[in-house]
């Protein structure tokens, strides 16, 4: 085969995996029942390919109130997050595999690259604007309710 094929064939592959990973995130209203037994329901985008989970909320300037991002994997494990490249102060919180609150790091420092740990293995991360916890009451005894709508 000639090098034009393969300057052809990795420009395509390139082309495509680009445009793959360009490719806007799919949204979903995720519904919370907080700690106080009342309903929240946040517009999130889903993060659950290797490529969003590790791009997740970086170099946003702008998150509105209601929205963020649920990071979801096949399996729970203890999740890691950091603050690299994200100019956005965040609330983190950690749910386990049936959705229901484990701990949550609140307002985390921009660019920071501090470990922001799960206390115990997590399936789901949901990344809001800082202060969300506290406004919308999300802490022990918060759990996810539509998690069949999800990965």
């Amino acid at each position: 085969m000639n090098k034009r094929f393969f300057f052809n064939f990795f420009f395509l592959l390139f082309i495509l995996t680009s445009y793959n990973s360009l490719a806007e995130l799919i949204k979903r209203d995720l519904i919370i029942n907080n700690s106080d037994n009342e309903i929240k329901i946040f517009n999130v985008e889903i993060a659950d390919t290797e490529y969003s989970r590790n791009k997740g909320l970086m170099w946003r300037e702008h998150i509105p109130n209601g929205t963020g991002m649920l990071f979801v994997w096949e399996r729970e494990a203890y999740r890691n997050f950091w603050m690299k490249n994200t100019p956005s102060s965040l609330d983190i919180l950690f749910f386990d595999k049936d959705g229901k609150f484990i701990n949550v790091a609140e307002s985390t420092r921009p660019f920071s690259l501090e470990n922001i740990q799960s206390i115990r293995p997590a399936k789901y991360v949901l990344e809001l604007v800082a202060g969300s916890s506290l406004k919308y009451n999300m802490y022990e005894g918060s759990k996810i309710l539509n998690l069949n709508n999800q990965k």
